[in-house]
């Protein structure tokens, strides 16, 4: 159940941060409801995030297929597949078997992982703060284990490149590249983002293929989309 008043927390922020607009750039319509608790928690959970922007692009690559959109910064967003289900801000995914039974679900395991969100279930799994909370410190984890990218923004693409398509994943295309003449492991523009095990067949349901999505996540997220938020996380 979504506890919309907890989400009402007034924190410091630059003036110009409420606004629909950042940078001249039109923000979603929710946006600047949920903004305030994940600037929060980024604070409290990651304060050292590099860019820190990019948890609000991630949100909106996540949710909003338009700006517009009723998924768009939406809690009770969902994506329904014969596959899986993702739900709310950053997707979080329940995937099913052949036969339906539950092969994973993405809010346990991180409710046993974090001490932040104990008591988080797929009962309550549309409570926004959670999610926001869920991303973070999803985030954070996988970032913290990345190592040897050249740069911080090869080692946040290949954070999201993980976030989005496991991080087995991305090492698995790391290593691909690494045994490929000319690319180099550490580095993702031009290097590893061209090279991967995943299916580059269209998903039915998805409209794209796995190599597509995981790719555009990346390059959506910090380069179209991370610009508009950076005013709300007070990057220099």
């Amino acid at each position: 159940m979504l506890r919309a008043l907890l989400f009402m927390v007034i924190i410091a922020l630059p003036g110009a941060a409420m606004a629909q607009t950042a940078g001249g750039m039109k923000l979603p319509p929710r946006a600047s409801e949920y903004l305030p608790a994940l600037v929060e928690q980024q604070r409290a959970i990651w304060p050292d995030a590099p860019m820190p922007s990019f948890l609000g692009a991630q949100v909106e690559q996540e949710t909003c297929p338009s700006l517009t959109h009723s998924k768009c910064w939406n809690p009770r967003a969902e994506l329904k597949t014969s596959r899986e289900n993702g739900i709310g801000l950053g997707q979080f995914t329940r995937a099913y078997r052949a036969d339906g039974s539950i092969r994973f679900d993405k809010i346990s395991e991180l409710a046993a992982t974090h001490a932040s969100l104990r008591g988080w279930s797929w009962e309550t799994r549309y409570d926004a703060r959670y999610q926001l909370t869920a991303i973070v410190e999803m985030d954070k984890s996988i970032y913290r284990r990345i190592n040897g990218a050249a740069s911080v923004t090869d080692r946040l693409s290949f954070m999201l490149s993980g976030y989005n398509g496991g991080e087995s994943g991305v090492l698995q295309d790391r290593r691909l590249c690494g045994n490929r003449p000319g690319c180099d492991p550490a580095r993702w523009r031009g290097h590893v983002e061209l090279h991967s095990l995943k299916s580059r067949e269209r998903w039915k349901g998805y409209g794209q293929s796995p190599y597509a999505i995981n790719r555009e996540y990346v390059s959506h997220v910090l380069g179209l989309r991370r610009p508009k938020y950076v005013s709300f996380f007070e990057e220099k």
